[in-house]
């Protein structure tokens, strides 16, 4: 489990778990407690204590037991899933006090696997807990009697939170709740599924997990079992992900699951049991690239269960942000045979009724989309290019950097060449008649400037690769005057994450923020990673510019000198397999030698930006030894490092720990040592992973310094 994981989860007052109950039925459940109720004493085991547990919770969580756990983050919409087993005795290590006789027992997980998610359709909610109402957590060393006790039971009951049903007959609370969700957790279980098509035998895997789905409220849909049984069936679209197939997987061998959905008003909470199978025919319902159901046996519903602030403070503090992926076509209407009602007349009335009455509160539909248009296509590199678009009738763009666009596309645009649209059609026209019905949606970082660029032109830019179907239509067929629906601009891997809070005078002059002096930034970027990390790279030139400027200006008028500070320190390094195909390679020497050149006229005190960058290629150079390519490499960079400001390309080498040594220099190490350092890393995954250990691990990188971006999807 990596460092950056722990800090993640003991951040947490809401940890989402999946386990199984004595039958061996999955159940979705989560525990809450003050951040740090969750602990990692090391890389192989969580502890958990001075949490709350849902009132009646089956899920068993005794030693022995297969435990999957997630921290899910709602406003930045991060979040990391952890699989383990729960052990017999906690970490003898472990600070904890003795539990009073209600508390929840300390429970220890040996982590078998952690790793970090999809975050593709998570809404962004501000839940705000009551405080007064969660365990405090412990401030002395455990008992002996403490430490072998286990939670094989639920804990005591928790005042003010009752069980307002449970059985087998849903009725017209349950049914409220379901349709207005527009997330729900999903807990699956593996017991080992023997040799299957030649694969290697995995009768000794066995586990849990629990993941997390989310939807336009409504997008879990309750039918009537095709096949004719008397249980609720509920059908959701499973939407195009990071095709890791983590919960489909484990339903393909044990069809038992366990669902979860929070009331995020009330602290209402209803998990449901039973057993559910995935049609990867059926696509059906918008946005589907195939449909799970889920036949409900059992339900339990909990007033209240979870603390949640409903003061007018709390419930106006953050409005929900539904997430830009959502499908914004509305499902086809389900046909007479296909409702589900209960068996008795009066909940049946009143389950329609609560279900229109939730559907109409809660439905929220994401923004349509726009048509922007192109107006430009240049190559950005080898295999790469820039699209710029204009906004419709002049509209102002919303942006900022780092962020990424939503597009829209048909369906149909996504098949191989030979099956969909001609490559030399438009996208309009291939929107136009295409008759496959359904969209899919496809992001790409902005890499215009917000205010330099789109406020000065009206227009925004993205840079593509060609790595797919989408992506090779649109390096193919889209022109100027083409169209394509912009579903959003979004993203939070923004400047923002290697600021400081603005100075009240800098917020005052409308300035924003600036790094501090002594503060390193350290941007890594690997392949088209690169996108996110020249828009900010280049916002933060922009910005230092319109300081200095500021400063100068006051400077004229009379001012205590038009000096505005000590120079700032941007080291960029960056990584490709040959140089032709490094976007952004000449606007980053440009911007790397123009600081050289103002840090040499301007002198320390300045205000400007000392940005080095190192370009580095990985293709094998003909002739040259890989040992002397590594030398010399780490020689340019160490020159890089003693330069205030500049440009150097490196051929033959990866991104190790040496080269980044050499290209931060002593006061690089000591500034990233000491967390006067923020650093953002985007780009394939081994190499985030890379840069994960080597900076965290070898460098001493405090783990919340390290910011990453996937393209996983």
């Amino acid at each position: 489990m990596p460092r950056q994981h722990a800090e993640f989860y003991e951040q947490q007052s809401l940890f989402y778990v999946g386990g199984r109950d004595a039958t061996g039925q999955p159940w979705a459940s989560v525990l809450v407690g003050r951040p740090g109720f969750v602990s990692a004493p090391d890389s192989s085991n969580l502890i958990l204590q001075s949490y709350r547990r849902l009132p009646e919770d089956p899920l068993l969580l005794a030693p022995g037991a297969h435990l999957g756990g997630l921290g899910i983050d709602l406003v930045t919409r991060r979040r990391n899933r952890v699989n383990g087993t729960v052990l017999a005795e906690p970490a003898a290590s472990v600070s904890a006090a003795p539990p009073a006789p209600a508390a929840a027992p300390v429970v220890r997980v040996a982590v078998d696997l952690s790793f970090g998610n999809c975050p593709k359709y998570i809404q962004v909610r501000d839940v705000r807990l009551r405080q007064d109402q969660l365990p405090p957590l412990p401030s002395a060393a455990p008992s002996p009697a403490a430490a072998q006790h286990t939670a094989s039971a639920p804990t005591a009951a928790t005042a003010g939170v009752v069980v307002r049903g449970r059985g087998k007959e849903l009725g017209a609370a349950q049914l409220a709740l379901i349709a207005a969700a527009d997330t729900f957790f999903i807990a699956t279980s593996y017991s080992g599924g023997g040799n299957r098509g030649g694969a290697r035998e995995l009768q000794n895997a066995v586990g849990c997990d629990i993941s997390h789905r989310g939807g336009p409220p409504g997008f879990l849909r309750l039918e009537r079992d095709p096949r004719g049984g008397p249980n609720p069936v509920l059908r959701w679209a499973d939407y195009a992900g990071n095709n890791m197939f983590q919960t489909l997987g484990n339903l393909a061998t044990d069809a038992r699951a366990g669902l979860l959905i929070v009331d995020w008003a009330t602290g209402d909470t209803l998990q449901l049991a039973g057993t559910a199978e995935t049609d990867f025919q059926d696509r059906s319902l918008p946005g589907a690239q195939r449909s799970v159901r889920f036949t409900v046996t059992h339900f339990i519903h909990a007033a209240g269960a979870l603390p949640i602030d409903t003061s007018a403070a709390a419930a106006a503090a953050k409005p929900v942000q539904f997430s830009p992926y959502l499908p914004k076509d509305a499902p086809p209407p389900l046909a007479p045979g296909q409702v589900w009602t209960p068996r008795t007349a009066g909940a049946a009335h009143d389950g329609a009724a609560a279900v229109a009455a939730a559907i109409a509160a809660g439905a929220v539909a994401p923004a349509p989309a726009e048509q922007v248009e192109v107006v430009s296509v240049r190559w950005a590199a080898e295999g790469i290019k820039t699209f710029e678009f204009a906004m419709p009738k002049g509209q102002p763009t919303s942006y900022v950097a780092g962020q990424y666009a939503v597009f829209e596309f048909p369906a149909c645009y996504e098949r191989p060449a030979a099956e969909g649209p001609p490559a030399s059609a438009s996208v309009a026209d291939t929107a136009a008649s295409c008759c496959c019905g359904g969209t899919i949606t496809r992001t790409w970082t902005l890499t215009s400037h917000p205010a330099a660029d789109s406020a000065a032109r009206g227009t925004f830019s993205i840079t593509v690769k060609r790595a797919g179907a989408v992506s090779g239509r649109m390096h193919d067929a889209l022109r100027p005057g083409d169209r394509l629906a912009l579903r959003a601009f979004a993203g939070d891997f923004t400047t923002e994450l290697v600021l400081p809070p603005a100075p009240a005078a800098a917020a005052a002059a409308g300035l924003g923020a600036a790094p501090a002096p002594d503060h390193l930034v350290l941007l890594l970027a690997g392949g088209i990673g690169v996108t996110p990390i020249w828009a900010v790279v280049n916002d933060l030139a922009q910005r230092a510019a319109a300081a200095a400027a500021a400063a100068r200006g006051k400077g004229a008028g009379g001012s205590s000198g038009s000096s505005s500070g000590a120079r700032q320190r941007v080291v960029v390094l960056y990584s490709v397999r040959r140089g032709e195909e490094a976007a952004f390679r000449s606007e980053l020497r440009q911007l790397a030698e123009a600081a050289a050149e103002a840090a040499a006229a301007g002198g320390a005190d300045d205000g400007g930006l000392d940005v080095q960058v190192l370009l580095t290629t990985t293709a094998a150079v003909p002739g040259m030894d890989p040992g002397r390519a590594a030398a010399a490499a780490a020689e340019a960079a160490a020159v890089l490092a003693a330069r205030r400001g500049g440009y150097v390309e490196a051929a033959g080498v990866r991104l190790g720990s040496a080269l980044v040594r050499a290209a931060l220099g002593p006061a690089g190490l000591e500034a990233l040592r000491a967390g006067r350092c923020a650093a953002m890393v985007c780009g394939p995954g081994g190499f985030m992973a890379a840069v994960e250990r080597t900076l965290v691990d070898e460098l001493g990188l405090p783990a919340d310094r390290l910011h990453s971006e996937s393209f996983a999807y």
